[in-house]
């Protein structure tokens, strides 16, 4: 009777069903558990090394940028510099032509820069490859014989320097045509901003060479899409043209940079030891002492904010302190809480301006 009972038993009892799905749920909850860990952790991780090479990049341009700044080739001091390019151009960037170093926060609210972060504008001319200054024209002429003018175009903002004095000027002939080798320097409305005098404040010798000036911005602004990233706007002052104006195209340098925060470091002994012994907030960009105190400015701070491009790379918002030289014991002091669940970081360094440490100026 029991062999023939168990010869007829087919497949698996209800019990036993029932024991074996309930394994493999467990089993699977366990691989499901294992797999969202391990994806989070993925997002984390790439998330981290996200905003860690864009802060790493970031400080690095910006870093090397500030130490730079203010170079105005052999002249020691950029007291010894003359500005000849009209002064009603418009243009603040042109205006405030000799002020090496300009960091302001944005204020107007009705460009693509992140209202409240900081602007950092930096002056001086490029070193590399000079063209040597071939005649001595009168200091009241109009022209600059060079021994090649062959890179140099109408509207082209260049200056002229001996290691003594030098001097900002506008050209306004057109060098490429005949061959010419001439630098005309005059005044009229043939260019955009054009010359305040036709003269040069003194005689240049043959030692003289004509540089490039270089304007270049930084800021926090948003795209099309209304991102945020680090770009780069160089002022168009060898631009081919008549006008030298306005702003170039800006070019995204770091994405996802939500904000940008600076300090100033001053020396403010007098006679100067070129020791910062003052940390503040720069000065508004209207400020009346702005270019006084800017001219005191031996070193930068700089905080970057960084996201990570996942928005959903925490399981929960997480705090974050900024600019990086506050305390941060709550949101007074600048602890902050995002809105959303993505990866905030911070980034600081201090540059120093080389170009006043080591010289005279």
């Amino acid at each position: 009777m029991m062999a023939r009972t168990l010869s007829y038993q087919r497949g698996l009892s209800l019990v036993e069903l029932m024991v074996a799905m309930t394994l493999g749920l467990i089993l699977m909850a366990g691989l499901t558990q294992i797999f969202v860990s391990n994806k989070r952790s993925f997002t984390l991780s790439q998330s981290l090394a996200y905003v860690q090479e864009s802060g790493r990049e970031g400080a690095a341009m910006l870093a090397r940028e500030i130490r730079n700044a203010d170079y105005w080739g052999c002249i020691s001091q950029v007291t010894d510099v003359i500005n000849n390019v009209d002064g009603d151009s418009g243009s603040e960037l042109l205006d405030n032509m000799l002020m090496g170093v300009q960091i302001y926060p944005d204020t107007d609210t009705t460009n693509s820069i992140v209202d409240g972060s900081h602007v950092i504008v930096l002056r001086g001319i490029d070193g590399s490859n000079p063209v040597r200054v071939s005649n001595v024209p009168s200091n009241q002429a109009a022209t600059l014989a060079v021994t090649d003018a062959a890179s140099f175009f109408q509207g082209d903002i260049l200056m002229v320097s001996d290691c003594e004095f030098a001097t900002i000027f506008q050209v306004t002939n057109n060098p490429q045509q005949n061959n010419s080798v001439q630098l005309v320097h005059n005044t009229g409305n043939t260019v955009t901003p054009g010359n305040a005098k036709q003269g040069m404040p003194k005689q240049y010798a043959g030692n003289a060479n004509i540089f490039r000036p270089a304007i270049v911005r930084y800021s926090v602004q948003f795209d099309d899409d209304g991102r945020r990233a680090l770009v780069m706007e160089r002022l168009q002052l060898n631009n081919n043209g008549t006008n030298a104006t306005t702003l170039g195209d800006p070019v995204e340098l770091v994405g996802d940079v939500r904000d940008l925060r600076t300090q100033i470091g001053l020396d403010t002994t007098i006679p100067s030891d070129q020791i910062v012994d003052d940390w503040r907030a720069p000065p508004a960009e209207d400020d009346v002492n702005a270019a006084a105190t800017l001219a005191q400015v031996l070193a930068v701070r700089v905080s970057l904010l960084i996201r990570s491009q996942d928005q959903f790379a925490g399981d929960s918002p997480g705090d974050y302190c900024f600019p990086g030289w506050q305390t941060c014991t709550d949101a007074s002091t600048g602890l902050q809480t995002p809105t959303d669940r993505a990866l905030y970081r911070s980034y600081t360094f201090t540059a120093s301006i080389r170009n006043r440490i080591y010289g005279d100026g």
